[in-house]
C-alpha cells in the first residue's frame, strides 16, 4: 500500500495588520485555480496545494512577502472566498481561530458535491487527526491556530495547518499530501524551516516502538497507576532528573524548553476511554488526550520500558530550485522557466480584468528575472 506523507513544513515570521489588496487577491486567485482545474483537473489542484513550494510561489504571485505568516492565512481565506463564487468542483473549509473547525463545514460540502456518507466520515476524521498529529506527535513549542482543507467534488483533499510560537514570533506551516492513508509515522518530506535543538517527534520511525509501548501501557495498566507513574517523574529532592536518562547524544542542553515539561495533571477519564483504542490513530482521537498526557506517556515508555524516541527536529532547509553555490544542488534554470511559463499561461487565460492581469505578470516577470541576475 502506498504510504502518503505530509509534504513539508515551512517556517514564517508572525505578522499582524490589514491586507490592503485582499479584494484583488480574491479576484486573481479564483481564475488561476480555475485555469489549472480546467487544464489538469481538480485533483491536480489538490496536489499542488499539498506542495509547500508551489503554495509559496502562488502566495507570492498574489502579492505576499515570502516569509510572513499572512501568506498562509490570508491566501487560504482569499481562495476560500474565490471558490465560493464559482462552481468548479473545489471548495475550502476551515480557517483561522474560531473558523478552524472544518468539521462544521464538511457536511455542507459533502451535500453540495453529492459525496458518499462514508467519504464524509473520512474527511471529518482526517480533519481531526491531522490536527492531533501536528499537535501531539510533533511537540516543538508551536501551537496550532490555523487549519484548512481544500476538497474537490470527488472527495479528494489535502490539509494545510499552521502553528504559532508567540515567544519566537514565528509560525510553521504543515502541508499534507492528498488523500493520506497513513497519518502517524514519517509524515514529513521536503521540509523547510529553522531547526530546533530538540523536539519530541513521535512521527519518526525511531519512535515506532514508543507508540506501541504507549498503547500497551494505556491498555494494560490501571489509569491510576499510570497517573502516579507520570507524576512521580517530576524531580523531588534527592531524585535523579528524568533527563539524566535521555540520550540526547551530542546536543548540549542549556535550558529545557517548556514543551519538555513533565505534566502536573493527568486526565484519568481520558486514560479510561483510551483503553479501547485499536491503534495509535484512535488513541490520538480520544477525547482528553492532549500533548501533556502524550508527553508524560512518552517519558514513561522511554525511561521505564526503554523504547526509543526521536528527539531530532525533522525540519530541514530546502530549496525549490537549488542555489548558485550548488548546495544542496545547482540552480535548475530550465525548471524555473518552465514553471514561470505555466503560471504566465494560467494568468493570461484567466477571466480577470486587464489591470490585475498586467500587475500579476509584472510580478511574475520580476521574480523570474531576479532569479537569474
Amino acid at each position: 500500500m502506498k504510504r502518503p506523507k505530509r509534504r513539508g513544513v515551512v517556517e514564517l515570521r508572525l505578522a499582524r495588520g490589514p491586507v490592503p489588496h485582499y479584494k484583488e487577491m480574491v479576484t486573481l486567485s479564483g481564475p488561476i485555480i480555475e485555469a489549472i482545474a480546467n487544464e489538469f483537473g481538480t485533483k491536480e489542484v489538490i496536489k499542488r496545494f499539498s506542495d509547500p513550494l508551489w503554495f509559496q510561489s502562488f502566495a507570492c504571485l498574489l502579492g505576499f512577502e515570502w516569509n510572513y505568516s499572512g501568506m498562509t492565512t490570508v491566501t487560504m481565506k482569499a481562495v476560500k472566498e474565490a471558490l465560493n463564487k464559482v462552481n468548479i468542483g473545489l471548495k475550502v473549509v476551515g480557517g483561522k481561530g474560531k473558523n478552524s473547525k472544518a468539521t462544521r463545514e464538511i457536511p455542507k460540502i459533502v451535500e453540495k458535491f453529492s459525496i458518499k456518507s462514508k467519504k464524509e466520515e473520512d474527511l471529518s476524521k482526517a480533519s481531526r487527526l491531522t490536527c492531533k498529529v501536528d499537535t501531539n506527535e510533533m511537540q516543538d513549542g508551536y501551537n496550532l491556530y490555523f487549519h484548512s482543507m481544500i476538497i474537490d467534488e470527488k472527495g479528494n483533499y489535502t490539509v494545510i495547518n499552521q502553528k504559532m510560537s508567540t515567544s519566537e514570533k514565528m509560525v510553521r506551516r504543515f502541508h499534507w499530501v492528498d488523500n493520506p492513508e497513513v497519518f502517524v509515522e514519517e509524515p514529513y518530506s521536503a521540509i523547510a524551516g529553522i531547526r530546533q535543538k530538540m523536539v519530541i517527534d513521535l512521527t519518526s520511525k525511531e519512535s515506532r516502538d514508543t507508540r506501541k509501548t504507549i498503547l500497551d501501557i494505556v491498555r494494560d495498566e490501571l489509569p491510576e497507576k499510570i497517573q502516579r507513574t507520570i507524576l512521580m517523574l517530576n524531580k523531588k529532592k534527592g531524585q535523579t532528573k528524568i533527563f539524566d536518562y535521555l540520550n540526547f547524544q551530542s546536543i548540549e542542553i542549556v535550558k529545557l524548553p517548556y514543551y519538555f515539561k513533565i505534566p502536573e495533571k493527568i486526565s484519568l477519564q481520558a486514560l479510561k476511554i483510551a483503553k479501547n483504542a485499536n491503534d495509535f490513530e484512535e488513541f490520538l482521537l480520544t477525547r482528553g488526550i492532549g500533548p501533556e498526557l502524550v508527553r508524560g506517556l512518552t517519558f514513561v515508555a522511554h525511561i521505564i520500558y526503554g523504547s526509543r524516541v526521536s528527539w531530532k527536529d525533522p525540519i530541514k532547509y530546502t530549496f525549490a530550485h537549488g542555489t548558485k553555490a550548488g548546495k544542496p544542488w545547482f540552480v535548475e534554470k530550465e525548471k524555473m522557466l518552465r514553471e514561470a511559463e505555466i503560471l504566465k499561461q494560467a494568468i493570461q487565460e484567466a477571466k480577470i480584468g486587464k489591470n490585475i492581469k498586467v500587475k500579476a505578470l509584472q510580478r511574475l516577470t520580476k521574480m523570474t528575472l531576479d532569479s537569474f541576475v
